[in-house]
């Protein structure tokens, strides 16, 4: 049977209660010796996140030798956060972590590169690039929206082909763990394709758009 009941043989505390949307919550632990033998196993971490987190449910700690144990989560919206460690079927007492905006959004930087940059009317286009913040780690679970630019008439493909360009939105994706992400377009006829990709920010990030791509389609 399984102790359901907190006990202090897992210990487990959160380095600071409150932290901004978008940092890290930082969990450090300790399982009594009494529960392993010469190596501990993995501790697993329960996650309780706010609604609209992307968060897991639960994660796996791996212990040192002598049990103590560290864990890592990205904050990636507002509200109350709950921890609690799980080993052998024993329980932490559970730890709460509050992520509040900050007086200002993080800055975010978003990059766009497509390939081939001449293709052929028929090929398909794979378009990549990252999104990260002002110290250059990638932003996860964040839609990306991408846009082409098209002539106002007589270009359904989103072609240019001189005068007034009109935006419209062709599709969005969500960037990975690492920030992330990429998409692939067919190309449908000849000429000149511009693309960039856009995020729209959040109470957490700063909004931010890539570079614009000018793709030259051939026959």
């Amino acid at each position: 049977m399984e102790n359901t009941h907190p006990s202090d043989l897992i210990q487990l505390k959160e380095l600071q209660d409150e932290v901004i949307i978008g940092d890290k919550i930082t969990l450090t632990g300790q399982i009594d010796r009494s529960l392993f033998g010469t190596q501990p196993s993995d501790v697993i971490i329960l996650i309780t996140a706010p609604s609209g987190s992307h968060a897991d449910t639960f994660m796996l700690a791996k212990p040192t030798s002598n049990g103590t144990f560290r864990y890592n989560q990205i904050a990636d919206v507002g509200g109350d956060w709950g921890f609690e460690a799980l080993y052998t079927g024993i329980y932490s007492e559970k730890v709460s972590v509050l992520a509040v905006p900050g007086n200002e959004p993080k800055k975010t930087a978003l990059t766009l590169s497509g390939w081939p940059t001449f293709p052929k009317t028929g090929d398909y286009v794979t378009f990549k690039g990252r999104l990260t913040d002002s110290e250059g780690k990638g932003i996860p679970h964040k839609e990306i929206l991408y846009r082409l630019a098209s002539s106002p008439v007589g270009c359904l493909g989103g072609c240019a082909f001189g005068g007034m360009l009109e935006w419209r939105e062709a599709g969005s994706v969500t960037t990975d763990l690492s920030g992330e992400y990429s998409f692939s377009l067919p190309v449908v006829e000849s000429g000149t394709v511009q693309i960039e990709a856009v995020f729209s920010g959040d109470e957490g990030y700063s909004a931010t758009s890539s570079r614009v791509l000018k793709i030259t389609v051939y026959e």
